[in-house]
């Protein structure tokens, strides 16, 4: 019995120890999409937020975008490099539908999904990892409205 008991207290160990590895991991983003974010300002109805996590393990990229009130058809989403207020150009493709009003946009990325931007200091997936976690990533939905963007936010690591 006695043996029973220590051999699930090591299995419980154990595994308690690789959760806490993998959650070490993984970095969380988030960000608030709207129109007064965009670069210039777009008056618009539509907003959203974005939940992102980063596996530094596996070096993959997932992402939940909900969006809300989109006044006109979508036509185009994607992470771009660049701060704050400065536009800069698409890294990451995302597939929203083409829809309007509430939906969810999920998703998981990889290498496979980089465009590089050397001119930007995009050169591979690992730089694109440094850029997301270090704040200078944002989302861009766009639309038959607003073709260079309808909301936007930049993604910023829980602190």
């Amino acid at each position: 019995m006695r043996r029973t008991i220590l051999s699930l207290l090591a299995t419980l160990a154990l595994l308690a120890g690789a959760t806490a590895e993998a959650h070490a991991q993984t970095v969380r983003l988030t960000a608030t999409l709207s129109g007064a974010n965009e670069t210039p300002a777009v008056l618009t109805g539509g907003a959203g937020t974005a939940e992102v996590f980063v596996n530094l393990g596996r070096r993959t990229v997932a992402y939940e975008i909900h969006i809300f009130n989109m006044p006109t058809l979508t036509t185009a989403g994607h992470f771009h490099v660049g701060g704050p207020g400065l536009a800069g150009p698409v890294v990451v493709d995302l597939a929203p539908p083409r829809v309007t009003d509430d939906f969810t946009l999920r998703g998981e990325a990889d290498a496979s999904s980089l465009r590089a931007r050397p001119d930007q200091g995009i050169h591979t997936w690992d730089d694109f990892i440094q850029a997301l976690v270090g704040g200078q990533i944002y989302v861009n939905i766009h639309s038959t409205t607003n073709g260079g963007g309808e909301i936007r936010g930049q993604l910023v690591p829980d602190r």
